[in-house]
């Protein structure tokens, strides 16, 4: 029997779609403090910026191969990756669980991502998790 709690958790497949209509129209990405109790993405602490396209490739790649564990943590995450489109307009986000999973537009569906120990590290390079 399918919980209850089910009903909210939308499917991978509809959130790998929704990723590639978002993800096809992103032409900038910041990595900005706080995750989903961060408040308005505008009005947060950008911690890194990313305009390179091959730097967008990777963190596309990174954010988004994975499996969707048809859960949601509880937590907020500590931090989000926020797409924008070319008039500079947030167009999706997605807060970072863990350090393994993304937790992409609150969709309560978890994203354990394939190679975590490498998206942890592109996102050092932009400026997350200093020491």
């Amino acid at each position: 029997m399918r919980p209850d709690w089910l009903d909210d958790v939308t499917s991978g497949d509809e959130i790998r779609a929704w990723l590639t209509a978002v993800w096809d129209r992103t032409e900038a990405a910041v990595i900005l403090a706080g995750g989903e109790d961060g408040g308005p993405l505008a009005e947060r602490r950008v911690l890194g910026e990313v305009f390179d396209p091959a730097d967008l490739a990777e963190l596309r790649a990174l954010s988004t191969t994975g499996t969707f564990l048809d859960d949601r943590c509880r937590c907020h995450g500590s931090l989000t990756i926020a797409l924008l489109d070319t008039d500079a307009e947030f167009i999706g986000s997605g807060s970072c669980h863990g350090r393994s999973d993304v937790s992409w537009a609150s969709f309560g569906n978890n994203l354990q991502v394939d190679r975590p120990e490498r998206l942890l590290g592109f996102l050092e390079r932009y400026g997350a998790y200093r020491r």
